[in-house]
């Protein structure tokens, strides 16, 4: 396991329990944290399993992302709870892939 997926499922965790615990307006700060790791250590960690290819590993790296990306913005249809949930779960499927 890679300290780039270390990183980015520490981030996703931490985002995961900050939506479950903190109060609306305490919970932006945490979050959009998380969700610039995710984007940032997503795009490093897609680069490092392209090369060697890693297909699943790949896929889940690419899946951060965007996943970053919604738990940054504040929509008022987006579930943050949900979006962390996906986060944490696309960082777990790598490890549990071996």
């Amino acid at each position: 396991m890679s300290p780039l997926r270390i990183l980015l499922l520490v981030a996703a965790a931490a985002a995961l329990v900050a939506a479950a615990v903190l109060p609306r307006p305490a919970v932006f700060a945490p979050l959009a944290l998380a969700g610039l790791v995710l984007f940032v250590v997503g795009a490093g960690s897609a680069a490092a399993d392209a090369f060697p290819f890693r297909p699943v590993a790949f896929a889940c790296s690419l899946a951060a992302m965007p996943l970053g990306v919604l738990l940054v913005v504040r929509g008022p249809d987006v579930m943050p709870l949900v979006v962390a949930a996906l986060a944490t779960a696309s960082q777990v499927a790598p490890i549990l892939r071996r």
